[in-house]
This record gives C-alpha cells, sequence and structure tokens, in this order.
C-alpha cells in the first residue's frame, strides 16, 4: 500500500517493499509534481493513479536507490 504525503507544490509517495534477511522494512519513494493545470478532482485521480503505477513496478523489482555491487549478487 502506497503512502502519500502533500510536500509543498510537490508529493511524496512511499511503498513498503517487504523485510530484508535482517527484518528492517525496506521501502522506495518518489516524488511527482502534477502539473499547475489540473483541477483539484484531476490531481487527486493522478495522485492515484501515479500511485498504483509506482506500486506495481515496485513489485515488479525496480529499485530507486543506488545499489551496490556486493548487495546485488546477495541477493
Amino acid at each position: 500500500m502506497a503512502t502519500i504525503r502533500q510536500r509543498g507544490n510537490s508529493y511524496q509517495i512511499r511503498v513498503s517493499c517487504g523485510y530484508d534477511a535482517d527484518g528492517n522494512q525496506v521501502e522506495q519513494s518518489m516524488t511527482w509534481k502534477p502539473d499547475r493545470k489540473m483541477t483539484p478532482k484531476q490531481l487527486e485521480k493522478e495522485l492515484n493513479r501515479q500511485a498504483v503505477m509506482f506500486e506495481e513496478a515496485c513489485a515488479n523489482g525496480y529499485v530507486t536507490s543506488a545499489v551496490k555491487f556486493s548487495v546485488f549478487s546477495d541477493q
């Protein structure tokens, strides 16, 4: 499930990707900036669409941060 938080004129979308081997929660985040011409209803609809698309990308193995080779090879 994605968590959406407004940060000024942009939105931060955070997705939980489960837990690592040490029991720490793994999260990924992205920032989405809406077009200024959007109405509030359009903004809400597009924000939810972006959150769903980001959640699906994370479920399919998309990584937003840099991964060290040693960590990558362990995975």
